[in-house]
């Protein structure tokens, strides 16, 4: 039985990217005033406490680490899921009709030696056309891997593909609405803000593979609202098959994490709002 607390403020492996100076007034510390800039964009993102109440068959060992997961789930949604592997094998043909169209009107090769600009074109074609052989092969090795597992799994395994087709589907759809920003070289920044959504999305992949189930949750936001949510099996002894006493336990221990997890939220967001407070006076001397 695991107790799952988060107030989106939890530390990651990476260390966030430093933020742009923000313009300060005349006079004014530039390192205090980013500071103070971090603790506000902290201050935003921590709106609502969700504490989860799992029963678990084991607890993995695997550690979050933002970039990785993040590479990891663009490759995972691309290749393990049907929609995904649509995609690809859409894109690759779209990409076969381009490069049939720049061979045809490739500089023809003859007696007279091509000019440095048609040479160019005409190697330019053939890197272009070995990466495309080259990720053709990968489609059809990750086509073949995901047909020869789908077609091998029984009947009790079923359920759990199921499950990661969807939970694929949704993390993928969740990545594109997460708008991370990127470099001038295209590259992922993982900034604070990025590593806090990510982990979110890869603490729901954990759930999904691990099959874990998750028996209350209680949700509190700043403006107030409080709610609680239970599975009915924890209501309903005559029809379940959880024991009125684990059903108990697990109440206490759910009721005893969110009183911990409420006092923690509490003296994070007190100390963040003290911290922004004292700096504000401060002036470069």
């Amino acid at each position: 039985m695991a107790l799952n607390g988060s107030t989106n403020n939890k530390k990651s492996d990476l260390s966030p990217v430093a933020n742009k100076p923000v313009p300060q007034k005349e006079g004014e510390s530039v390192s205090l005033n980013n500071f103070r800039e971090t603790l506000k964009d902290v201050l935003e993102e921590i709106t609502s406490l969700e504490v989860n109440t799992f029963i678990v068959g084991n607890i993995p060992m695997a550690k979050f680490d933002a970039k990785e997961f993040y590479l990891n789930l663009i490759e995972s949604t691309m290749t393990r899921t049907e929609e995904g592997l649509n995609e690809i094998k859409d894109s690759l043909l779209q990409r076969s009709a381009q490069l049939k169209q720049k061979g045809l009107s490739l500089p023809q090769q003859t007696s007279t030696p091509l000019l440095p600009k048609e040479a160019a074109i005409i190697e330019d074609y053939r890197s272009e056309l070995t990466r495309y052989n080259q990720d053709l092969e990968a489609y059809k090795e990750a086509e073949r891997i995901f047909s020869v597992r789908k077609d091998s799994l029984d009947q009790s395994e079923k359920q759990q593909f199921e499950l990661e087709q969807a939970c694929y589907s949704q993390l993928s759809k969740q990545l594109l609405k997460l708008d991370l920003k990127k470099d001038a070289d295209g590259e992922v920044i993982i900034d604070g803000q990025a590593i806090r959504n990510l982990r979110k999305l890869w603490e729901f992949e954990q759930s999904v593979l691990n099959g874990d189930r998750i028996y209350a949750q209680t949700k509190f936001a700043l403006d107030g609202d409080l709610t609680n949510r239970f599975i009915d099996d924890l209501f309903m002894p005559s029809k379940s098959k959880i024991d009125p006493k684990m059903a108990q336990l697990i109440f206490d221990l759910h009721r005893q994490g969110v009183e911990n997890a409420q006092k923690q939220w509490s003296g994070l967001i007190n100390t963040c709002v003290n911290l922004v407070k004292e700096l504000i006076p401060f002036r470069a001397k």
